[in-house]
């Protein structure tokens, strides 16, 4: 089985003056980005946060799951990632993914919980996507 999801961008103008917009999913949800937004703290996202926030989500599920698949109740998974953008001699390069995950309400231990999010790091399709940068994590019951 093969799912195809759909994101679009547009940008217009030179860069350090020019704006853009992503627009994501069957909904539209469009959010405008610019060079301010993405070295700055200018209004807008940028792609780092939006790969943070699907990096997020999809470690966040994969946990879900094998907390699910070992036979226990799971409880809430909230789950934030950095993502370190930086510039290097040949351009720029997203270098790093920071993950930090934290468990509400679950039916296991800290080490437990620590182990099932060790997993789903290695095995949520975005990590898998972007191993060949360095993700790292922080996990533990809240």
């Amino acid at each position: 089985m093969k799912i195809l999801r759909h994101a679009t961008a547009k940008w217009s103008g030179p860069v350090p003056s020019g704006t853009g917009s992503m627009k994501l999913g069957r909904d539209g949800l469009t959010i405008p980005f610019s060079l301010k937004s993405r070295t700055e703290d200018g209004m807008g996202t940028n792609p780092e946060e939006l790969i943070g926030a699907a990096h997020a989500g999809c470690f966040s599920m994969a946990l879900t799951s094998l907390i699910e698949d070992a036979g226990k109740t799971p409880g809430d998974v909230e789950t934030s990632a950095r993502v370190s953008l930086e510039q290097r001699e040949d351009g720029f390069w997203i270098s790093e993914v920071h993950l930090i995950t934290r468990g509400h309400n679950q039916s296991m231990s800290n080490e437990e919980f620590v182990e099932f999010a060790q997993k789903a790091k290695q095995t949520c399709p975005v990590s898998k996507l972007y191993s060949s940068a360095v993700i790292t994590l922080d996990a533990a019951l809240a």
